[in-house]
């Protein structure tokens, strides 16, 4: 009988990242250790601050962030992020340090800080005016692009339903153009047609106001 070997050479790779591609190669050990997949879409909807900025200082639960942008939001120009735990499928990059320029999406806790959404999905490191995370999205070039896709995206798009619907069943999008008008629009920002593709998956309303005139 045959059988066959797998060797896995480690060298210098993170162990954490070789469990967690076994666990999404083999079905039967990702079962409830996969980290939940939040469509950018949704979280930009949920977000009540999207923000562009630095960290102050690091503590031990949370740390203060200076803003240099609101994207979505507003808020006093230093707030407190509390920091969310690391797992085997989700780690950050790299030490969260003071002088470190992130942009973060955005909910606030009970305790009044504020806390990434779906933890690293919500926290996005940016180092040289460039995203260092090999696994965002593509389409994500760099932090203008994404910051104005996002802004267009929130201008085309109106979100409704539960957020706290793991499966985003009992959810919709209201879209305030044709489809036409804006993949046409979408042409001219990567990360803004990235989001639209994300959106419509969902199969969006169209509400287009029509404006009658005065007798």
């Amino acid at each position: 009988m045959t059988k066959k070997y797998v060797i896995l050479v480690l060298n210098n790779i993170d162990m954490r990242l070789v469990v967690c591609l076994l666990l999404f190669l083999v079905p039967t050990l990702n079962y409830g250790f996969k980290k939940n997949v939040m469509p950018y879409s949704i979280v930009i909807s949920r977000a009540i601050l999207i923000v562009d900025g630095t960290v102050s200082k690091v503590s031990k639960n949370d740390y203060q962030f200076t803003i240099s942008q609101f994207i979505k939001g507003k808020s006093s120009s230093k707030i407190n992020v509390n920091i969310w735990k690391e797992w085997i499928c989700d780690s950050r990059i790299k030490e969260l340090k003071a002088g470190q320029r992130l942009i973060l999406f955005l909910e606030k806790s009970s305790n009044g800080n504020y806390y990434p959404i779906n933890d690293s999905t919500g926290e996005l490191y940016v180092d040289d005016n460039t995203f260092p995370n090999i696994f965002l999205p593509k389409d994500f070039s760099n932090p203008t692009v994404l910051k104005k896709g996002i802004a267009m995206f929130l201008e085309t798009y109106t979100y409704y339903g539960n957020f706290n619907d793991r499966f985003y069943q009992n959810l919709y999008f209201v879209r305030n153009k044709s489809i036409f008008e804006v993949y046409r629009i979408a042409k001219n920002n990567t990360a803004f047609m990235f989001l639209v593709n994300d959106a419509e998956y969902f199969k969006p309303t169209e509400f287009t106001a029509i404006f009658l005139p005065n007798n």
